[in-house]
């Protein structure tokens, strides 16, 4: 009998495309890839802001995951299946797949993400998706006064979005901080401009004092009250209000894996930084590592450990060791604006368009192209 093939296991499609493609032809014939999906589909959360305002965008962030493996290549893809905790040999799964329910790994992978609120984070496995798409871009059509609760990237962008579109809708931000997307990335000056010149009202070093009360989403006209006591009256209520690492496997299988942070610790090769998993990595969101948790800081993750899967997968020690990269980070407002941060300098609208024209859903199309 031919020998059992060894599993390097990928839970999260999203930020781990760019490993999965570094490796997929170098791995030695004793390996395949086995990427675990909790979702029917591979899913964009950079452009989701636009595709929950704009018409037919729904179908820009959504993917089929089919071809991504041909039929005869010896990787595997389980999709619609969660992931639901770990050891230092196996993944147990939330169904039966055709490995079972308790896959077994010689190297694991977490590339899980963030949980943000719809529609950054799909509200569904299914293709429904682009339905719950479309509902959220006919109740933004129908709303007159939105009220966006943060004032980070997701805040800010939804605002260029609504008032690109829509220059009839009352459009408030409310943001607890004296800077847009965080005094350290040093874009405020260049988004507060071009926000206000579009017609959002922004308010700032505020926070929502009855926060727990409002509901979120489209419905009818309700108040929201500010520490300051600012009454906004708003028909959609949005929350922008920043993301939380999915760090529930690591932190099922040890509690002291997560740092004060909140997220996994990892040492300088991005292997989970426990002597009970050394052949177990994190990437993206979740890592504890000093830096910006945007796309391009988990692009950066990506050459880094697929470089020490092949050396692992072929008897070799992972050696490569992780280096941050300048600070980078590109906030769109609208499809004509925005700002980026590149390092110690920050550049305009004219290089904000860069991103918000497409938001790159032309490259993560691409990506889910059959890889065999």
């Amino acid at each position: 009998m031919p020998e059992e093939l060894k599993n390097v296991v990928i839970v999260g499609a999203n930020s781990s495309m760019s490993v999965i493609q570094s490796i997929h032809k170098k791995l030695p014939q004793t390996h395949r890839i086995v990427l675990i999906e909790a979702n029917e589909y591979a899913f964009f959360p950079p452009a989701a802001l636009r595709a929950g305002v704009a018409p037919s965008w729904e179908n820009q962030v959504v993917a089929s995951l089919d071809k991504v493996f041909g039929e005869k290549s010896r990787h595997v893809l389980i999709k619609g299946t969660k992931a639901i905790n770990f050891d230092d040999k196996s993944v147990k799964v939330d169904k039966t797949t055709k490995l079972g329910d308790n896959i077994p790994y010689d190297i694991l992978l977490l590339a899980t993400g963030s949980n943000y609120a719809f529609p950054c984070r799909p509200d569904t496995q299914s293709m429904e998706i682009k339905d719950h798409l479309k509902t959220m871009q006919d109740e933004f059509k129908k709303a007159q006064k939105v009220v966006i609760v943060g004032g980070g990237p997701l805040g800010v962008e939804m605002a260029g979005e609504l008032c690109e579109r829509y220059t009839d809708k009352e459009v408030t931000l409310v943001h607890s901080q004296g800077d847009l997307c965080g005094k350290e990335v040093g874009l405020h000056n260049e988004l507060h401009k071009q926000l206000t010149k579009l017609g959002a009202n922004i308010v700032l070093n505020e926070r929502v004092d009855n926060i727990k009360e409002i509901n979120f989403g489209y419905g009818d006209e309700r108040t929201i009250k500010t520490t300051s006591g600012k009454e906004l009256q708003a028909d959609y209520i949005f929350n922008a209000m920043g993301t939380k690492p999915n760090v529930s496997l690591v932190q099922a299988f040890e509690e002291s894996l997560i740092s004060d942070k909140g997220l996994v610790k990892v040492n300088d090769k991005l292997l989970v930084d426990s002597p009970k998993l050394g052949r177990v990595f994190a990437m993206g969101d979740i890592v504890d590592v000093d830096e910006l948790k945007t796309f391009v800081n988990a692009k950066r993750h990506s050459s880094y450990i697929a470089t020490n899967i092949l050396s692992l997968s072929t008897g070799k020690e992972a050696s490569k060791k992780y280096s941050t990269g300048p600070t980078i980070m590109a906030v769109a407002v609208g499809m004509k604006g925005g700002a980026i941060r590149l390092g110690c300098l920050s550049f305009g609208a004219w290089a904000g368009s860069f991103k918000g024209r497409t938001l790159f859903t032309d490259i993560f199309q691409n990506t889910y192209k059959p890889l065999d």
